[in-house]
């Protein structure tokens, strides 16, 4: 396996520079989603410096939330001859906004030209020279996709390396699922996931490189194909339709094929199901058929150990249905010692009895878990999103202060609001209400923070819905 990860290493750093440093002709529409040669083990350098050079440009930007920090960290490389300090703040402010709103695009400023991209907590800048032309820019954007790319994937491959350090029986299912994808995406020249059949659903452990990571902890539709494959109510297949159930709302169709096929250990019932997107409808044949067999095969028993070890923990630490932890865990992370500030986030889904009425409880469901979802992809790394009853959720994010719960929690609002979600073809509109508290801002006891944030989220409720409170305030966003 160690052969495996320095190929992988090796095989994404050469495509991705190969890529990054050619010739600067026209380039053609951006195409992170679907490259494979993204090596975000590069970053922050020597990558950024090789892009600075490459564009012959006044600075390259990385802008996300630590997990340990109270604000953004912003990661750069700069022409520090060319540009001063409050040129090289105003850009951090820029893409600080651009994060939180996910935007993208191109704007002049007083030292040249940004061009920023945007998504899932991470944005990423490059400062243009006064005078580039149009290919330049074209290629400026198309080096920014890959490069966003790059650090969304990070957390990925960090977590693919540390599962090589433990035993196989030790490993969870996210490792042996992300192993297996990226082994396979390898093997085929193919976009893989991987689900795993667990007693709440059938949910996707395992996003291979070209992926989307929207799909990663995904709760899949138990009439989905994949879901049927994986629990064993179907055989392997190929199909042409959407084989996740529309699981991701706004997901398009893609072309082609995808191969539907079971993990299972030996001849007991499957415990999970991989999915190969095949774009010409082309099913693998001999060696790469051979290694496809060989690689479920043996995923099978460590996959069915993992599922069996995280069923025995989930059963005391985590909601069934959306996956996050549950209360007793999210007060267990808010007593630990070492952490004495921070800032508790209480959210509650709007008008949730009346889409239940209206759609059913197996459409609450749904929204509950997208709502999920959402918050998973906004938090830091260090956060804890949890599902603590009914539709109510909270997020404990330690050491933060209370402006930064505020933005999360603005963060969540705006992109609940402008994700689209629906049930069977009819779309329903989802907000939600927030409240915020935070030691030491609103109280200097940790404790006391639940009873501050649930105080918040009342008022966030009778003040109209879908707006964010903070403690002890009467006005909201």
């Amino acid at each position: 396996m160690t052969v495996f990860l320095v190929g992988l290493a090796v095989g994404l750093a050469a495509a991705w520079l190969g890529g990054l440093l050619r010739g600067r002709a026209p380039a053609p529409p951006p195409r992170a989603a679907r490259d494979p040669g993204v090596g975000p083990h590069l970053l922050p350098e020597p990558a950024l410096g090789w892009l600075l050079r490459a564009h012959d440009a006044l600075g390259v930007w990385v802008s996300e939330l630590s997990a340990d920090e109270e604000g953004p960290r912003a990661e750069r490389v700069v022409d520090g001859d060319r540009l001063g300090v409050a040129q090289i703040q105003a850009v951090d402010r820029r893409l600080e906004r651009a994060r939180d709103r996910e935007e993208g695009g191109a704007e002049r400023l007083d030292a040249g030209t940004l061009v920023f991209r945007a998504a899932g907590g991470f944005a990423v800048g490059l400062l243009l020279r006064a005078g580039h032309d149009v290919a330049s820019l074209h290629q400026a954007e198309h080096d920014l996709e890959r490069l966003l790319e790059g650090v969304r994937r990070r957390p990925q491959v960090v977590a693919l390396a540390q599962a090589q350090t433990q035993a196989a029986s030790l490993e969870s299912v996210g490792s042996v699922g992300l192993r297996l994808a990226y082994h396979l995406e390898r093997c085929l020249d193919a976009e893989v996931l991987v689900a795993a059949a667990e007693a709440g659903g059938v949910r996707v452990v395992g996003v291979s490189g070209r992926g989307d990571r929207r799909l990663l902890e995904a709760v899949l539709p138990p009439d989905a194909e994949l879901a049927r494959v994986a629990r064993g109510d179907r055989p392997q297949m190929l199909t042409g339709g959407d084989a996740l159930g529309g699981v991701v709302a706004d997901r398009r169709h893609r072309e082609g094929a995808m191969l539907l096929v079971p993990i299972a250990v030996g001849s007991e019932p499957p415990v999970g199901a991989v999915a190969i997107h095949l774009p010409r409808g082309e099913e693998p044949f001999g060696p790469a058929r051979a290694e496809l067999v060989e690689a479920v095969t043996k995923a099978g028993p460590p996959l069915s150990r993992a599922l069996e070890a995280e069923r025995a923990k989930r059963e005391a630490t985590t909601d069934l249905l959306t996956s996050l932890p549950n209360r007793r865990t999210l007060q267990d992370r808010m007593r630990q010692h070492d952490v004495e500030s921070g800032a508790l986030i209480y959210a509650d889904l709007d008008n949730f009895k009346q889409l239940n009425d209206t759609l059913g409880h197996a459409a609450g469901d749904s929204a509950l878990q997208h709502l999920a979802r959402i918050i998973r992809e906004q938090v830091r790394g260090g956060d804890t999103p949890a599902r603590i009853g009914g539709e109510e959720f909270a997020i404990w994010l330690p050491r933060a202060s209370l402006e930064l719960g505020m933005r999360i929690a603005e963060r969540i609002r705006i992109k609940l609001g402008t994700t689209p979600w629906d049930w069977q073809g009819r779309h329903w509109p989802l907000t939600a209400s927030f409240g915020v508290s935070a030691c030491p801002e609103t109280n200097d006891q940790v404790a006391n923070l639940p009873a501050q944030a649930d105080a918040a989220l009342y008022v966030a409720k009778r003040s109209g819905r879908n707006r964010v409170e903070a403690a002890g305030t009467g006005a909201g966003r």
